[in-house]
């Protein structure tokens, strides 16, 4: 079952990866769903690798089927039917039926090759699989291409055929190079030292496993790709990356599709609609706008029409995709009548980002006397709609733009009537505003999306009747000036007049200020709400601190009580920083609705607040935070647990997603985990835990039965400092696969470690006193051997700054892990990195925690 779920999952992300090299998701969507797809490879790596050592891997399934679950939704929203064209490439291998001569009109080899370069510079994408491609043109034509000659110093090419085994291959490419067989170290270092492109052409690996070959030739520091190719390839094991000829059909299908296939393939079209979708160079929706347009069209002058406006792209300092999207809309809009045009050019310029309901959006066009009556806007909204130029959604009673449509239509409309003089500076980088000269015959300039923080004192512009700036609006101001709480509502007012901001950074001394805030729901906003005193310094890491600066965050300062306006705020937020609240007892206090989308979550100085997480029995409703992958907590004096309430069944899977937990400074706290809750972790990656002076064990034991086995699978990262109590690390025989550091300081009573703890093919640095290292004793451990740890362990001195030292020592960690592969626990990394803790300053044991 896992084996067919994992494939599954490969399949997702290689027909993910084959939309995001299309317009306009190539440009637009590629970091929304980067990292799902390294998520991919790393779980695909973890499941080989577990079946290499005949390891259980049922402990993965859960991550896989999480994986799976993953949204694509926004590749295939706009652009109907590829839902149904992305679950036939899943089912079937979707051979292709197209004539040949289309296939090579269609220029399908440079889709594949568009591809092949996008991904060729990420890392990750090693070895590259591409199918029905072994002919000797595209090789060529791939070999050539400037962008491989600038990235790849050695590129080799041999045939794999009659090659039954991978050894066979390898030797292929070691001969090729110049370099015998007995010469293999040699050849080795050689493509270790190189950025290489390897080609193996006809070679069909049904039964063997291409993840093994090369395994001795990687660099981290280079680029490096081995690409098979062969007339069909079908793999037992998945690779990084497989693309299929076959699928880079994709425009012409989806073409076919929504005009008809039988339309298409007709004598007298045919030849045009390849010419049209030659010319649209694989833009999907341009694509799909054009083909809508052209639905059951038989009239070849139409056809005529629509190639020739492709054809004629006007020449303007717009991308070539941009450019190709517009031209589309051109001919679309020549089709409709003048009332759907009317309310279109309405639409682009009035229809709000998130959409209306169409009962209102008709009254609208009413009252601007669009249309006459009800039944005709209902019509036009058809219209609009089917042509793919509005969207529906919520059961047909709420329309909507896509923002690609928008920004298009809004440049054609402009151009329309454009005999204005229209500065045009939008996403140029520009650091500083146009000089004078230049204001004084602008008609309207726009200056959007640069880096500008001033424009000119009193600049000479008769004539300037439209000045766009940023979408996104920071308000900086001294937090203790009473000059801001004095003018803040005459601010607000004119904030809420900016129909389409999308970011705001803002300071509200008073809870009610929220209140005249509205659109929430569509933007990207920093709030810090509250009292905040600025001369009382924040004493979180800089880590914690980051995270408030990099996502949609609320900051609620010397609150009392849980205010509505708060909870309203809170609901649209992905990171909660809840700093010195006088009687909030539990995150779970905010409500469940209000938290279900928080990722990250940070408490300092709560004083009333005992557990994070308290779910009472019987209680209605859920408030468990099921998003949540970041918790730090700080100086929380009555803090005892992180979870406090109801057992199995009702909180299974509460923090599947959880990743890091931070703990500093709550000396009351006893209880980090529950056995229960910590077996469900599969997610967790780091704990630190520091100056938590009553916690003797990070699981609390009782409530479970003694655990031998794989536990926390992802957890990576374990530090604990200044914990006298701290008695052991988790109890039990538990074996930790992906444990890299493990950083002990300051924890007198911790005399004895279990050998399963430090079982980790993948552990590199262990840090501690060298007094306490020398006088720690193992546990007894049935069928485990103790080994010889001396090599990573890393001393901790004690005169010098405990966070300089770990930060250096993390640092060069990076640093070799970068220039070598990752080792086992064999000697040459401790030498080095232990040379680094005397290069920090001294300081006291106070300022290390704090």
């Amino acid at each position: 079952m896992i084996g067919y779920n994992l494939k599954k999952l490969n399949r997702k992300k290689d027909i993910a990866c084959l939309f995001l090299s299309y317009p306009p998701f190539n440009s637009r969507k590629k970091e929304t769903h980067r990292g799902w797809i390294l998520d991919v490879l790393e779980i695909t790596h973890k499941v080989r690798e577990s079946l290499h050592k005949l390891e259980n891997v049922s402990y993965l399934f859960p991550e896989i089927s999480r994986l799976l679950d993953h949204s694509i939704h926004d590749l295939q929203a706009f652009i109907p039917p590829v839902k149904e064209i992305i679950e036939e490439m899943r089912r079937s291998s979707w051979r292709n039926k197209t004539p040949k001569n289309v296939m090579l009109d269609l220029c399908v080899d440079d889709f594949m090759i568009r591809q092949f370069l996008q991904y060729i510079q990420i890392p990750e994408f090693r070895r590259i699989v591409i199918s029905d491609a072994a002919d000797k043109v595209f090789l060529c034509k791939l070999k050539k291409l400037p962008p491989v000659r600038q990235i790849f110093d050695t590129v080799i090419h041999i045939n794999g055929d009659l090659c039954l085994e991978l050894e066979s291959v390898e030797d292929r490419i070691i001969e090729e190079l110049g370099f015998s067989k007995s010469s293999r170290g040699k050849a080795d270092e050689f493509l270790r030292s190189k950025n290489f492109l390897i080609l193996v052409e006809r070679f069909v690996p049904e039964t063997i496993d291409l993840n093994d070959l090369g395994n001795g030739w990687w660099n981290s520091d280079k680029t490096q790709k081995i690409v098979l190719t062969d007339n069909y390839v079908q793999l037992s094991v998945p690779v990084e990356l497989e693309i299929r000829r076959e699928y880079h059909l994709l425009s012409w299908n989806l073409f076919c599709w929504n005009v008809g296939k039988l339309i298409v393939h007709s004598s007298s079209i045919q030849p045009l609609a390849v010419h049209l979708l030659r010319q649209c160079c694989g833009h999907l929706l341009a694509t799909v706008l054009i083909a809508k347009a052209l639905k059951d069209v038989e009239d070849v002058s139409i056809w005529r029409l629509a190639s020739r406006a492709i054809d004629s792209l006007p020449t303007t300092s717009q991308s070539t995709e941009d450019r190709i999207l517009l031209s589309a809309l051109a001919f679309v809009l020549g089709q409709l009548g003048s009332a759907a045009n009317k309310c279109l050019k309405y639409c682009a310029s009035n229809l709000e980002m998130e959409g209306t309901h169409k009962v209102d959006l008709l009254e609208r066009w009413m009252k601007e006397d669009l249309i006459q009556t009800l039944d005709e806007g209902e019509q036009i909204v058809q219209q609009l709609v089917n042509a793919v130029l509005l969207e529906s959604f919520q059961n047909g009673e709420s329309i909507r733009m896509a923002n690609d449509v928008r920004k298009e239509l809004v440049n054609f409309y402009k151009a329309e009537m454009n005999p204005l003089l229209l500065v045009e500076l939008d996403g140029k980088g520009l650091m500083e505003a146009p000089k004078s000269e230049a204001w004084e015959e602008a008609h309207a300039m726009y200056l959007m999306n640069n880096k500008i923080s001033k424009l000119p004192d009193n600049p000479n512009c008769p004539l300037l009747s439209a000045l766009f700036l940023q979408e996104e609006l920071s308000i900086d101001v001294n937090l203790e000036d009473e000059r801001w709480n004095a003018t803040i509502k005459d601010v607000l007012k004119e904030v809420c007049c900016l129909n389409r901001l999308h970011f705001l950074k803002l300071y509200l001394p008073d809870v009610l200020l929220l209140n005249d805030l509205r659109n929430l729901s569509r933007m990207y906003f920093r709030f810090i709400v509250g009292d905040h005193l600025k001369h009382i310094v924040s004493r979180l890491p800089r880590e914690s601190v980051i995270k408030l600066e990099e996502e949609i965050c609320l900051k609620y300062v010397n609150g009392v009580g849980i205010p509505t306006e708060i909870k309203e705020v809170l609901r649209h937020a992905t990171v909660f920083f809840l700093d010195r609240h006088l009687t909030a007892t539990s995150l779970s206090e905010f409500g469940a609705k209000n938290i279900e989308n928080l990722k990250f979550c940070v408490f300092q100085e709560c004083k009333e607040i005992e557990a994070i997480v308290h779910v009472n029995d019987g209680a209605d409703g859920d408030v468990r935070p099921h998003s949540l992958e970041y918790l730090s907590v700080h100086y929380m004096k009555n803090l005892r647990s992180i979870w406090k309430g109801q057992s199995l069944p009702l909180w299974r899977n509460s923090l599947l997603f959880l990743k890091v937990l931070k703990l500093y400074s709550c000396p009351q706290l006893t209880t980090i985990f529950t056995w229960n809750l910590a077996k469900d972790l599969n997610s967790l990656e780091e704990i630190v835990v520091e100056d938590c002076p009553e916690i003797n064990n990070l699981v609390l034991l009782t409530d479970g039965p003694s655990w031998k086995g794989w536990f926390l699978p992802k957890l990576k990262m374990v530090s604990l400092h200044y914990m006298p109590k701290l008695v052991s690390v988790f109890g039990g025989e538990c074996y930790f696969p992906s444990l890299e550091w493990l950083s002990f300081y300051d924890c007198p009573s911790l005399k004895i470690l279990s050998p399963s703890e430090v079982h980790s093919s993948a552990l590199k640095v262990i840090t501690g006193e060298t007094d306490w290292w020398s006088a720690l004793k193992w546990k007894g451990s049935e069928g485990l051997e103790q080994q010889n740890l001396d090599d990573i362990f890393i001393p901790i001195d004690r005169d010098i700054d405990l966070r300089t030292q770990l930060a250096a020592i993390n640092d060069q960690l990076q640093s070799q892990m970068q220039i070598t592969e990752p080792t086992k626990q064999s000697g040459g990394s401790g030498d080095s990195l232990a040379n680094l803790v005397v290069e920090a300053g001294t300081t006291s044991k106070q300022k290390q925690v704090a």
